[in-house]
């Protein structure tokens, strides 16, 4: 999957391993702000590879350089309980040099579409209240905010170090997959969960 809708001077193209180094330059980014995650540091291959669902990390890059990676997103499993699988919370970070393009909305909405495909039927997104863009993000793509975790956890960096921050939650529900009841439970063949 490619696209490169007119007007639009990026295209938005799955993810490839070469890509691993700006992922994680643009993930040091975002936590830069102060405002994008609870972690400290970028994941390890080994870890980002293990944690997010196949087929579901996109990059954003210049429509003239396919290598320059202007941001991505992923979905990764909320739980390890079978019964959840549908269930999926979004990662998207942005380079700074991204912003105002409309290139987070196509990265959420590539990956909407294949969530979609994939036969999941939730997408939760984890964000600070401080971080009204990527709230507006998500509420332009139909995402609502349906809660708000308090003292969450405990800041250790930026300028909210030391602080108990608060999460909000924001979901889009996607059309239901027609699956068995077994399917829905997380049975496997032959009767295990």
């Amino acid at each position: 999957m490619t696209s490169l809708d007119s007007g639009r001077d990026f295209v938005i193209r799955p993810f490839r391993r070469t890509d691993f180094g700006q992922v994680q330059q643009i993930y040091l980014l975002g936590l830069g702000t102060g405002h994008a995650s609870y972690e400290t540091e970028a994941p390890s291959w080994e870890h980002f590879s293990t944690a997010k669902l196949p087929g579901t990390v996109f990059v954003a890059v210049e429509a003239d350089d396919d290598e320059k990676l202007l941001g991505w997103v992923s979905a990764a499993p909320i739980s390890t309980r079978r019964v959840f699988h549908g269930v999926v919370e979004d990662s998207i970070y942005m380079h700074p040099d991204a912003a105002g393009r409309g290139i987070g909305g196509a990265l959420l909405d590539a990956l909407i579409d294949k969530c979609i495909e994939l036969g999941k039927w939730s997408i939760h997104s984890w964000i600070f209240p401080e971080n009204e863009g990527s709230a507006k993000l998500h509420l332009s793509r139909g995402f609502e905010k349906v809660g708000t975790f308090s003292h969450l956890a405990k800041m250790t960096y930026g300028e909210l170090a030391g602080q108990w921050r608060d999460t909000d939650i924001y979901e889009k529900l996607l059309p239901k997959p027609e699956i068995s009841d077994a399917t829905a439970a997380g049975v496997h063949p032959g009767g295990g969960h």
